[in-house]
């Protein structure tokens, strides 16, 4: 790997943190592209699994405060088993169609809530668990899933600190599942986290940053920009 291939994929792991930092989702979705460029579209996914993981884990700390354990026990039900699958069925699905298939999703929530429709309806812990399959299944496919479960945590009344830190200890859970099944497949190993560490650090400046952005944020101001975000992101799943 060329110094300014490692340089650009640094600047990217330090936006993508950042971008999560602030809405608690679509960091992953950022960075992706740049990391397929990096490293190349087999490796690109666990990479960024494990960075991810590593930037979860800071923005739950920088968040912790607000952790909702309840709603993360509930997730776990269905996120553990999805993650699981998804990731021993990751080498075989056409991640193309299924990263349309999100954008088609994103983009339907995103209109929804720009016309202020009631949608979802209602989110209950028993709606977060059954969410939390296809959450995990896809973060396995495509690299992430926060866009997925993030309408329901809304929904259920989760904002600001509370909604980053419950969200990014509910990516880590997913991670930690995916990388398990991927090292035992040979797909990452030590030789890729001593490539990875210096970025794992950026990840966690990059969250630290995110975090005190959103803490200054009025409530209307986070919901805007995550709603901008799901956008963003659904359009470049669409053109995955």
């Amino acid at each position: 790997m060329t110094t300014t291939t490692y340089v650009v994929l640094a600047l990217g792991a330090l936006l993508g943190s950042t971008v999560s930092g602030v809405t608690g989702v679509g960091g992953g979705m950022v960075y992706l592209p740049i990391l397929v460029w990096g490293v190349g579209v087999k490796a690109a996914v666990p990479y960024l699994a494990l960075l991810l993981l590593v930037g979860n884990i800071s923005r739950a700390y920088f968040a912790r405060s607000g952790i909702n354990w309840t709603i993360l026990k509930h997730f776990s039900l269905g996120a553990i088993p999805g993650a699981a699958i998804g990731a021993l069925v990751y080498t075989a699905l056409s991640a193309s169609l299924i990263a349309r298939a999100l954008g088609v999703y994103l983009l339907a929530y995103v209109g929804l809530s720009l016309t202020k429709a009631n949608w979802p309806r209602t989110a209950t812990l028993r709606s977060i668990s059954v969410m939390g399959f296809p959450a995990g299944f896809v973060s396995a496919v495509v690299g992430g899933s926060g866009p997925i479960i993030a309408p329901w945590l809304l929904r259920y009344g989760l904002i600001k600190e509370t909604f980053l830190g419950t969200e990014a200890v509910g990516a880590a859970l997913m991670h930690v599942v995916k990388l398990s099944i991927w090292g035992g497949a040979g797909m990452i190993g030590y030789n890729d986290i001593l490539l990875l560490f210096p970025l794992g650090l950026l990840m966690i400046a990059g969250s630290f940053f995110g975090t005190r952005i959103v803490s200054r944020m009025r409530v209307r101001v986070f919901r805007a920009v995550l709603i901008l975000t799901l956008a963003v992101v659904g359009i470049r799943f669409l053109i995955y």
